[in-house]
């Protein structure tokens, strides 16, 4: 019988800076997390060939957000930078998604594994299960949000867009923020087989089956539902995905090809289910439409609601739209089931002259049930708009609100989808000697591709910051945020023996992590709504030949003349690597990648041993981004390049787009991250 407790106080601040995003101290926040987690475990030997593991555990959870201050928040675009060259983007006021944030989290879980040795038969039956009750209180903009396109806009208080978003006192006891509660659960019953054939092959077998399901639903919108059947959407709001059987086999082989054991082949293949995505599924909780209310005023003119006037009465801002609130809603295809991937691998391990270990592997996983999000509120009715006008392979599709007066801001859905796949062949080389120096190195090649990475827990970013050529199009499939073409890794580590009669030992290891920069987007930054999707922004670039350039309409800026900006477009287009290459065509998502990264981590441990031999103290004292520690112009990161806009749609004219051209087109290296960072540490070993 064994029992443990665990408890976590930590916070980490926030500041949102990036190579081209400026976020002022007021706009930070600090993550706050407290996490008291127990474990109950039993372990018993029924008979010689019976024996049994129980497990219970339960976390809570408790994460929250602080501010410095309660304000409106304000984004400013297309600020000019220090170098008098880059464009910014400006955050000033309380943080957009952390006004009222925080997810109380409460997860039990019942595991048992029965093990019955049979013969050369190690049979495994077991069943693990998770429970959870949360309450997520999430609302962004919950004191107003303005949008500028320029600082003189924000100086003449000329918004574009404005968004504000709240929960209806009359429905949650007088409570603007109020936060739902959920319960879901995973139920998961597996049997498994290693079978030692013989003493040099052994397989492993098995199947598992899970049962996700929600044991709670949203509150029922009896007017969204409606209108969503009066438009044929096939969505509700009131109503979560049943559960569904999720069945996952899988096989898997070791072989040493004789007595020695310096030859090892191994591999497999089955179907995994990943972990389930509860966060994204309680968007459906906190946009329904019913308790959770707001509205995005979307201008084309910049004569949204002032800053000036409203700043202390969002309220009165939002009220002053023609068309009334418009909320967001989120929904859940009634077929959604949770992600799930077919995965297969084979490796051969071969110890070398010189007891050196040589691991050859390749890995490949398919998509099964991955998440999709699509806005239902807008649809393709065959309208197109160009960015060169006349010429059909820039032409794409133009959307259309499914209804003129359209009561929602956004009706993002979340279904299925199996599209999407990835490999990666590795070769791994590594010694360890006798007197403590351990050496390793490896190279990883491989790609990952899809149509969706999901890279936020809200669903309405997910969708909009899914750059594409036509953003509800699920067959759109490119790389991911996640793809690393070229990965090399090398570590030296070396432990001294014990010294000083034994009380003291030495560690010291540094590891070196060498791979192909950032994937990142070629888009548009986009004044004007390019394909009327509902957001600017999001639409990616199109490259022109030489011919198409010179039908481009192209006007003068502050800046730039419409020839200059013509010309410097041409220049960077040819100076691209991708772009050159791919001229006449759409840029595909997630096309470029950010120049070689190369990181350097340094660790250095001191251990203190208890002479009886009970348990030591360690003193430990870790650089990361060493290098840069060495020679500030080394160590060079550009974080999370999501994407690059060296063309800015200033308006749409005859279904076209006119443009000039953003100085701020090449990835900057963000300084913050570039930085080396120390760490010291204090740990006591029993």
């Amino acid at each position: 019988m064994a029992f443990r407790y665990q408890h976590n106080d930590s916070y980490d601040d926030k500041d949102g800076l990036s190579s081209s995003t400026f976020t002022f101290n007021n706009s930070s926040y600090r993550m706050n997390n407290k996490t008291n987690s127990f474990v109950a475990e039993l372990n018993s030997h029924i008979s010689p060939v019976l024996y049994n593991e129980a497990r219970v555990s339960a976390s809570f959870i408790r994460d929250n957000r602080d501010v410095p201050y309660q304000g409106p928040t304000v984004q400013i675009s297309s600020v000019p930078g220090g170098d008098g060259t880059s464009m910014n983007t400006v955050n000033i006021g309380t943080e957009y998604s952390s006004a009222a944030n925080y997810l109380n989290q409460d997860i039990w879980t019942v595991e048992d594994n029965l093990s019955w040795y049979l013969g050369n038969h190690n049979i495994t039956f077991g069943t693990h299960n998770e429970f959870y009750k949360m309450k997520n209180l999430f609302i962004q903009a919950a004191n107003g949000s303005w949008y500028y396109n320029s600082l003189d806009a924000f100086l003449a208080d000329t918004p574009y867009k404005f968004t504000y978003k709240y929960t209806d006192p009359t429905l949650t006891g007088g409570d603007t923020q109020w936060a739902p509660s959920m319960k879901f659960g995973v139920l998961g019953f597996y049997a498994q087989d290693r079978w030692d054939i013989t003493p040099l092959l052994n397989m492993t077998y098995g199947v598992r089956f899970d049962i996700n399901d929600t044991f709670n639903n949203p509150t029922t919108n009896a007017d969204f539902n409606t209108f969503a059947a009066e438009h044929n959407l096939g969505v509700e709001v009131g109503e979560m995905p049943s559960a569904k059987l999720l069945v996952s086999p899988r096989i898997g082989f070791n072989w040493y090809t004789d007595n020695s054991h310096r030859t090892l082949l191994r591999g497999g293949v089955g179907i995994f289910s990943g972990r389930a995505p509860y966060v994204w599924l309680s968007n459906a909780f906190g946009n329904n439409g019913v308790e959770a209310k707001g509205t995005t005023i979307n201008t084309k003119n910049n004569t949204a609601p002032t800053l000036s006037q409203y700043a202390k009465n969002p309220m009165g801002a939002a009220e002053t739209s023609s068309a009334g609130l418009s909320p967001d809603i989120v929904t859940v295809s009634k077929k959604f089931k949770f992600p799930q991937v077919l995965r297969a691998n084979l490796a051969l391990e071969q110890m070398l002259p010189g007891d050196i270990k040589m691991t050859l592997e390749g890995l490949y996983s398919k998509n099964m049930n991955n998440v999709f999000f699509e806005n239902l509120a807008y649809t393709d009715k065959g309208d197109k708009v160009y960015a060169v006008p006349g010429v059909e392979a820039s032409a794409v599709t133009s959307y259309s609100k499914i209804e003129k007066s359209l009561p929602y801001y956004s009706i993002i859905n979340l279904r299925n989808t199996n599209k999407g796949y990835s490999y990666n062949l590795s070769v791994k080389a590594e010694k360890t000697f006798n007197f403590g120096l351990y050496l390793m190195a490896s190279y990883i090649f491989g790609h990952s591709y899809s149509v969706n990475d999901g890279t936020s827990s809200v669903a309405y970013s997910n969708w909009k910051y899914n750059y594409s050529r036509n953003t509800n199009d699920q067959n759109e499939m490119s790389w991911s945020k996640f793809d690393i073409p070229h990965q090399v890794r090398v570590q030296v580590a070396y432990e001294s023996p014990k010294y000083w009669n034994g009380w003291m030992s030495t560690e010291v290891a540094l590891n070196y992590n060498g791979f192909s920069g950032g994937r990142y987007s070629l888009t548009m930054n986009e004044k004007s709504d390019f394909n009327n999707d509902g957001y600017r922004g999001n639409s990616l670039l199109y490259i022109p030949t030489k011919d198409e350039l010179e039908k481009m309409q192209f006007t003068d800026t502050k800046k730039l003349t419409a020839a200059q900006s013509k010309q410097m477009f041409e220049e960077w287009i040819e100076g691209d690597d991708y772009a050159k290459n791919h001229r006449g065509e759409y840029a595909k998502r997630n096309s470029n990648l950010t120049p070689w990264e190369n990181e350097i981590d340094l660790h250095v441990a001191q251990n203190v041993y208890n002479v009886k031999g009970i348990g030591k103290l360690q003193f430990t004292f870790d650089v990361y981004n060493f290098a840069n520690m060495l020679n500030k112009h080394w160590g060079a990161h550009y974080g999370n390049a999501y994407n690059l806009s060296p063309l800015t749609l200033e308006k749409m004219s005859n279904g076209a787009g006119v443009y000039s051209f953003n100085t701020n087109s090449k990835p900057v290296a963000n300084d913050t991250s570039s930085r080396w960072h120390a760490q010291v540490g204090l740990r006591l070993v029993f």
